[in-house]
C-alpha cells in the first residue's frame, strides 16, 4: 500500500482541476472556433457597394443585402437588432495577410467599432440596407470609426440579435491621404484569347460554344475598359469569324471589333507554334511566316489596330533557343502567362525585377503574379466583394513595397488568369474601376513601349524544353505543298484556291493540331487535288472521222472546276502526222473550250489517237491519259478518180459494142451485099 502526505494529497487535487480547467478551455475555444467559421461560412450578406477609398476626411458606406428572408424579418422586428461595423488591425504584411483574413486563417482584431440600429440605417426600395459611419484619425470619443493613419484595413459588417452574431461578412478599405507624394505602381491587365481551330479539313468554318461564351465576356470587358488593357486573340479565330457562315459568328466579330477600339494589340503567330518547338525542328522560317501571317490578319479585319510586335505572350515553357528566334523576329519584351513561368522553378516570383539575354542583347522579362491567378480564374456570383478583395491586396502589396523602402513604381503587376482568358469580366472591371480612383497609388499601363530591363535585374537560366519532333510531320506538309505548287503555272495566281492552300498550310504547321487532325487535313487536301487535277477532260471514246489526207481534230475539252485552268494538250498516234502536238489552252471555269489540232492522215482505217494533259508547264500530267478514235478515208479522192476512170471504160465499151451491133445490122440489110445465090 502506498502512502501519502496532506501535501501530495493536495498537489495531485490541484494538478486534476488544473487539467480539468485546461481541458475545458480548449473545448470551449474549439467550439468558439468552429462557431465562428461556421458564422464565416454560412454568410447571409451579399456586399453590392462600398466606399473603398477613405479619405481622411470621408464616412465609411457600405450597401449589402440580406439572403435570408427569416434573418430580415428578425432584423426589422426585434429592437435588439444591431448592425455592427468593426475596424481591423492595418494590414502590414502586404497581400498575404489581406488573403489570411479574408479566408479566416488570421484571427480579425477589431481596434474600433460602432452599432447602427435599424432606425439608423437606411432600407432601400430594393431591399438592401444601406449603412454609413463616420471616421477619424484622431482619438474623438465620438461614434467614429478611429483609423490609425493611410493604409489598407479590414472591415467586419456583422448582424446581430439579441447580441448574438447572425451574419457577416468581411470586406476591405483603403484609408487614403491625398495630401501625400506617392509614386504609383503600375498594372498590367493582360488578356489571351486562343481558341481551337477553325478551319475544317472539308474548307468549313466552325467555332464552338466555348469559344463563342468567352467572347461574349471578352466583349463587355472591352466595352467598358479597352484603352486600360493589352490583348491577345488567335488571328486564325479571327479569320474564322470573318469567313464563318453563321450569323452568330458574324455578330459576334462585327461587336468584338467595335469593342477593341484603341485597345493594344500583341501579335502572335496566326495558329499557336511554339518558338522553342520550331527552333528545336529547324521551323524559323515557318514560325516567321506564321507570324506575318497574324499581323496581316488583323490589318485585314482591324486596319486601325495598334498592333504591339515587340512584345511575346509566352504561354508555353520557353527555353534559350526558343527566345533566340524570338529576339531575332523583333521581340525585346517577354511576359510569361502562369503555365510558362512555372517552368522557373524557385525563380517563379514575381516580385523580382528579371531580364534575359540573347546575342549580347538584354531583354525584359514580367511575369503574371500568381498571388492573383486563382482569383481571376474562377467564377464567382459576388463581383464586388471579389473586386474589393483583390483591389485590397493590390494596394496592400503596393504598400508593403513602400514600407520596406522599395519603389512601387518600378515594381510591375501583370493581372491574368491562368489561361490568359477573361473568366469573370466583372470582378476584372470592378478591380480596375475601384484602382482607377487612386492614380497617385496604382496607375493602369498597356503593353505599349515597356521600359528597358533593369540594371539590378536578375538573370534566370531558361530550362531546356522537352518539345515533340516535327521532322515525320513537315515531311508530309513539304511534299504536299510541292504537289500543290505543281499547279502554279495552271491556276490563275488570283484564284481563290490558292488562298485556301495557303490558310491549309499554314493551319498545318500548327503544333497544337493533333496528329489524328492532321492526317484528315493531308487526306481532305490531297482528295481535293485529285478532283482538280482531274477537272479538264475530254468525252473518251469520241471517234474523229476524217474526209481528206489533210484534216483536223476537233477537241471539245471540259473544265469543271470554279477557276479558269490553263492546260497543255499533247496528241499521238501512229498512224497520223501531228503538225503540232503540244498545244497550250485555257479553259475557262465551268465552261468548255475547242483545241483544233491539223494533222495529216498516213493511212486508212480506224485507229486510236492519245490525248494526254498536262500543267501548263508541262512537266506534271493532269489525270489519266485519254483515248479517242480516228476513222480515217484519206485517200477516198484517188477512189472516186478510179471508178470515174472504169466507168467511162464502161460506158466507152458499151458505146462501141453498141455501135458495132448497129453496122453489123445496116450491114445485113445493105442492098450491095444482099444477093441471090
Amino acid at each position: 500500500m502506498i502512502y501519502r502526505s496532506n501535501a501530495e494529497k493536495l498537489s495531485l487535487a490541484f494538478r486534476f482541476v488544473l487539467s480539468f480547467v485546461i481541458v475545458n478551455c480548449l473545448i470551449l475555444t474549439t467550439l468558439s472556433a468552429q462557431k465562428s467559421i461556421a458564422a464565416v461560412d454560412s454568410s447571409q450578406l451579399t456586399l453590392t457597394a462600398q466606399n473603398f477609398h477613405i479619405y481622411t476626411s470621408g464616412n465609411l458606406r457600405f450597401v449589402f443585402g440580406i439572403d435570408s428572408e427569416a434573418l430580415i424579418d428578425e432584423v426589422t422586428q426585434n429592437e435588439s437588432a444591431v448592425f455592427r461595423i468593426s475596424l481591423g488591425q492595418k494590414i502590414i504584411d502586404g497581400e498575404k495577410q489581406v488573403q489570411a483574413l479574408n479566408n479566416a486563417t488570421e484571427e480579425f482584431n477589431a481596434t474600433d467599432s460602432v452599432d447602427l440600429t435599424l432606425r439608423e440605417v437606411t432600407r432601400r426600395s430594393d431591399g438592401q440596407f444601406e449603412l454609413i459611419a463616420l471616421s477619424t484619425d484622431i482619438p474623438s470619443g465620438t461614434r467614429r470609426i478611429e483609423f490609425d493613419g493611410p493604409g489598407i484595413y479590414p472591415i467586419r459588417v456583422e448582424v446581430l440579435v439579441d447580441d448574438e452574431s447572425r451574419a457577416l461578412l468581411t470586406t476591405f478599405v483603403n484609408r487614403f491621404n491625398a495630401s501625400r507624394g506617392v509614386k504609383p505602381m503600375p498594372v498590367n491587365v493582360v488578356v489571351v484569347l486562343d481558341a481551337p481551330i477553325t478551319l475544317q479539313p472539308d474548307g468549313s468554318r466552325v467555332i464552338d460554344q466555348t469559344t463563342r461564351t468567352k467572347l461574349e465576356k471578352l466583349i463587355r470587358l472591352l466595352k467598358l475598359d479597352a484603352p486600360r488593357m493589352t490583348v491577345q486573340i488567335s488571328p486564325e479565330l479571327i479569320d474564322g469569324l470573318s469567313r464563318s457562315t453563321n450569323p452568330d459568328d458574324q455578330s459576334l466579330l462585327v461587336q468584338l471589333v467595335a469593342a477593341l477600339g484603341s485597345a493594344p494589340i500583341v501579335s502572335t503567330t496566326y495558329v499557336q507554334f511554339d518558338p522553342s518547338a520550331a527552333s528545336a525542328n529547324k521551323q524559323a522560317d515557318q514560325f516567321n511566316a506564321l507570324i506575318e501571317r497574324g499581323v496581316a490578319t488583323w490589318q485585314q479585319v482591324l486596319p486601325t489596330a495598334k498592333i504591339i510586335s515587340d512584345v511575346w505572350l509566352a504561354r508555353n515553357p520557353l527555353d534559350q533557343n526558343g527566345l533566340d528566334l524570338l529576339v531575332k523576329s523583333g521581340v525585346r519584351s517577354v511576359i510569361m502567362l502562369p503555365t510558362s513561368s512555372a517552368a522557373l522553378g524557385e525563380f517563379d516570383n514575381a516580385a523580382r525585377p528579371y531580364r534575359l539575354s540573347s546575342n549580347n542583347m538584354d531583354i525584359s522579362l514580367h511575369l503574371a503574379d500568381k498571388n492573383y491567378v486563382d482569383q481571376l480564374s474562377r467564377q464567382t456570383n459576388k463581383p464586388f466583394s471579389a473586386a474589393t478583395y483583390l483591389a485590397a491586396q493590390i494596394l496592400a502589396q503596393r504598400n508593403q513595397i513602400e514600407s520596406a523602402g522599395g519603389t512601387p513604381a518600378l515594381r510591375r503587376v501583370v493581372l491574368t488568369s491562368r489561361d490568359g482568358s477573361v473568366i469573370n469580366e466583372g470582378l476584372i472591371h470592378e478591380t480596375m474601376l475601384i484602382l482607377s480612383r487612386v492614380p497617385q497609388q496604382v496607375v493602369f499601363r498597356t503593353t505599349v513601349n515597356l521600359p528597358a530591363p533593369r540594371l539590378d535585374a536578375y538573370e534566370p537560366a531558361l530550362p531546356k524544353v522537352n518539345t515533340a519532333s516535327f521532322v515525320e510531320r513537315a515531311t508530309n506538309l513539304g511534299k504536299l505543298r510541292a504537289d500543290i505548287e505543281k499547279l502554279r503555272t495552271t491556276i490563275s495566281p488570283d484564284a481563290k484556291v490558292w488562298q485556301d492552300w495557303d490558310k491549309r498550310s499554314l493551319v498545318m504547321s500548327s503544333d497544337s493540331m493533333s496528329a489524328a487532325l492532321f492526317e484528315e487535313f493531308i487526306s481532305a487536301t490531297r482528295a481535293q487535288l485529285k478532283t482538280i487535277r482531274q477537272s479538264v477532260t475530254l468525252q473518251e471514246g469520241t471517234t474523229f472521222t476524217l474526209g481528206s489526207r489533210e484534216s483536223t481534230l476537233r477537241l471539245d475539252l471540259q473544265n469543271s472546276s470554279d477557276f479558269a485552268m490553263t492546260v497543255q494538250v499533247r496528241v499521238f498516234s501512229s498512224k497520223l502526222q501531228i503538225k503540232k502536238e503540244t498545244a497550250t489552252i485555257q479553259i475557262p471555269a465551268k465552261s468548255s473550250n475547242e483545241l483544233i489540232v491539223d494533222v495529216v492522215a498516213l493511212s486508212n482505217g480506224l485507229f486510236p489517237v492519245e490525248v494526254r494533259i498536262f500543267t501548263a508547264d508541262g512537266l506534271s500530267q493532269l489525270g489519266k491519259k485519254i483515248e479517242v478514235s480516228a476513222r480515217v478515208n484519206a485517200l477516198a479522192g484517188l477512189g472516186q478518180v478510179v471508178t470515174g476512170v472504169g466507168l467511162l471504160l464502161l460506158g466507152t465499151w458499151w458505146v462501141a459494142h453498141i455501135r458495132r451491133r448497129y453496122r453489123k445490122k445496116i450491114s445485113k440489110n445493105h442492098p450491095v451485099l444482099r444477093s441471090k445465090p
